[in-house]
């Protein structure tokens, strides 16, 4: 939602959580154009592509890449949910990581978001339209990495400012 907050004097508006009008924003937003995983899996959601990253084995990238909530028994505005689900069920059945995950994920999580911007020219135009306001993955399950915790206020924002970035090279057409 978009809200209205005051520091000290000042008025800022900003986008808080990726959720409701804002759920474009979100990995787990179900794209109109699909996008390609590293493997060059079309994927249906941007969460697919940064969770079919983190694995060394073909077979591994491909379910993860390709899984739908339907699958699993629910919606397809859940079909991210269903690839985030079946890469931790992987990673505790001790599938193989690529060994350099945490050392790369940004970096990963950054091409992602721009591919998913770049195929979707509907969003893309959303994002840019948002001008300079801060973006703010709130969350309410505890993410502090790619967001931040609704409850305590706590989290790096990563994906927050991942946004900002790409936002940035669009409304600059550095990125079209």
């Amino acid at each position: 939602m978009s809200v209205l907050v005051r520091v000290g004097e000042n008025c800022k508006f900003m986008i808080d959580s990726f959720r409701g009008e804002h759920f474009y924003l979100s990995n787990m937003y179900p794209m109109k154009y699909r996008i390609l995983s590293e493997r060059s899996v079309g994927v249906a959601t941007s969460e697919h592509a940064y969770q079919a990253a983190k694995f060394e084995s073909e077979a591994a990238h491909r379910a993860v890449a390709l899984v739908t909530a339907a699958e699993r028994g629910r919606g397809e505005r859940l079909d991210g949910i269903a690839s985030k689900n079946l890469a931790h069920e992987l990673i505790g059945a001790d599938e193989p990581m690529r060994p350099n995950w945490n050392n790369i994920k940004l970096g990963v999580m950054h091409e992602v978001v721009q591919r998913k911007f770049i195929a979707n020219p509907d969003i893309r135009d959303l994002l840019a339209a948002t001008g300079d306001v801060p973006l703010i993955e709130g969350n309410d399950w505890g993410d502090v990495f790619w967001g931040v915790d609704e409850t305590t206020g706590e989290g790096q924002n990563h994906l927050g400012l991942i946004l900002q970035t790409v936002r940035t090279q669009i409304q600059t057409g550095r990125i079209r």
